[in-house]
């Protein structure tokens, strides 16, 4: 139970914790302090959680290598530890959602920060007129892209309690596991769960930002398409007419709305980029390493807006590519799921991961945790509920027949 409840109140600290605090303090302390106390009581309360700890280890041999790379190179020791920080509290977070014993609370905790950065962003808003208003200006945590995470949850309880009570009789659930009601709640009143998932979606439009919204739709697109594919393709392909024979007008739908006309943020990042894929070029086997730093515009920066290119310059060939192995045992994990929460397991991380490969929020102090505890709890609950493949049931014979 101190797992569960250091997750949750962690989580839901973030919602009155700064956006991006400078320096560590005595707030952002705890908040670390809590995740980290979370992680090591998963630990210590399943196997299962070691489980998924043995899962990263491939990150700690990249982070090693990555280690003495930087130490080659002479980086600064204290950017190598802020480098290293955000894979560190990834996996406790990990470890803390999947060791939890209620799961399904720490993912409600996710679910209620989530809507409490939509609604303040929106409520921040002086008007709602997106030409010249962005709900960032006044929220600047919106930008980390946790409405995704939400949007998510939504589906996720939503889409379990569907298959809790197709397959009931073949389902071991406990009466103290909240999932089950929370999820009934959401089916019985199905005008809440789409209020939830439009309020989630209208605070990713307010952003205006261009990467959250393209990320959101290419999600969807990938979720219908694994849950029904020639519908997925029918969409996609009508979207890709739509967006030909409407052209001008969707360029001045997008100049009006979506900042096509102001390049100025895209062509700094594009810079960024440009410096890193140089310093890859250079060192394309295993990178400069951590504590790497450059001037871009007259300011000294140890990270860019694209995680691609983030990992590329710091880690290279060799340790991208041990940082890419977890992330394909994970999607492994998915594979015996039912359609409907395949597809929006699937969907929600491609979501996810396109957007991190347009911002920085990969090395946010609490999107990372919030990722690894929404991500652990969720296969704690699919393990707890223990769904079995569709085909599998169809197999069964009871006994006695």
């Amino acid at each position: 139970m101190v797992t569960t409840l250091c997750a949750a109140v962690a989580i839901l600290m973030s919602l009155w914790l700064p956006a991006f605090p400078e320096g560590l303090t005595p707030p952002i302390t705890l908040f670390l302090l809590l995740i980290t106390v979370a992680g090591l009581g998963g630990l210590l309360r399943t196997r299962a959680a070691r489980a998924l700890l043995a899962v990263l280890s491939p990150w700690a041999v990249a982070l090693i290598l990555a280690a003495v790379v930087g130490s080659i190179y002479d980086n600064r020791p204290i950017q190598m530890l802020e480098d290293s920080l955000s894979y560190l509290m990834f996996a406790l977070a990990l470890c803390a959602g999947r060791g939890a014993k209620r799961p399904a609370w720490v993912l409600l905790a996710v679910l209620a920060t989530a809507l409490g950065d939509a609604i303040g962003s929106l409520v921040a808003m002086p008007s709602f007129d997106l030409r010249s208003v962005r709900s960032t200006y006044n929220y600047l945590k919106i930008i980390t892209g946790d409405p995704l995470v939400g949007i998510f949850c939504v589906a996720l309880f939503y889409r379990l309690t569907t298959e809790y009570r197709d397959r009931a009789k073949h389902v071991e659930a406990t009466k103290s596991d909240p999932s089950p009601w929370f999820g009934q709640f959401l089916h019985r009143h199905r005008f809440v769960t789409a209020g939830l998932l439009g309020l989630l979606a209208i605070s990713v439009v307010a952003t205006v930002s261009r990467g959250m919204m393209l990320s959101l739709l290419i999600g969807l697109l990938v979720a219908l398409y694994l849950r029904r594919p020639a519908r997925g393709l029918s969409v996609a392909f009508f979207l890709v007419v739509g967006g030909l024979l409407f052209a001008s007008t969707a360029l001045e739908f997008g100049e009006a709305y979506l900042r096509f006309g102001s390049l100025e943020t895209v062509s700094g990042r594009l810079r960024e980029v440009q410096h890193c894929l140089e310093a890859f070029v250079a060192h394309p086997v295993v990178g400069v390493g951590l504590g790497a730093e450059f001037v871009v515009d007259g300011q000294v920066v140890s990270f860019v807006h694209n995680m691609l290119a983030y990992h590329l310059w710091k880690f290279g060939l060799l340790g991208s590519g041990l940082l890419c192995i977890p992330l394909w045992m994970f999607a492994r994990m998915t594979k015996d799921l039912p359609a409907p929460l395949r597809a929006a397991t699937i969907g929600a991380a491609v979501s996810m991961l396109l957007y991190l490969v347009t911002c920085a929020s990969y090395k946010h102090y609490s999107l990372v945790p919030m990722l690894g505890l929404t991500i652990g709890a969720s296969l704690a609950l699919l393990h707890r509920v223990r769904i079995a493949p569709t085909t599998k049931l169809r197999n069964q014979v009871p006994k006695g027949r």
